[in-house]
């Protein structure tokens, strides 16, 4: 069980739409929600060796709509690649896809 977070952020949900990728990196796709605003967002998630790391992208337009909403845009920011690390995150099974790719050490 993780201990509570304290954040002074707004509330808002990810939800992953799709991922895609291969045994090193896995491209990520998703929204923020927050209310009724949905923002989209991409990710790269990384790093098989030694941990995992994501490492969200926003695009202008995205960063722009989510500074008029949380304000601090690096601490949103921040929030959301911890968030994304730790899997707190919600998956839409209507686009979740099957696991398509074999880890080290896996046989088929």
């Amino acid at each position: 069980m993780r201990p509570e977070r304290k954040s002074d952020l707004r509330e808002y949900q990810i939800v992953i739409d799709d991922v895609s990728g291969g045994d090193i990196a896995n491209i990520i796709r998703g929204q923020i929600l927050v209310g009724a605003e949905k923002v989209k967002f991409t990710a790269i998630a990384y790093g098989r060796y030694g941990g995992q790391n994501v490492a969200p992208k926003l695009s202008p337009t995205a960063r722009k709509k989510l500074k008029g909403i949380f304000g601090d845009l690096a601490a949103f920011e921040e929030d959301l690649q911890l968030r994304l690390v730790e899997g707190d995150f919600d998956v839409d099974p209507k686009s979740a896809k099957a696991h398509e790719h074999q880890h080290l050490g896996e046989t088929r």
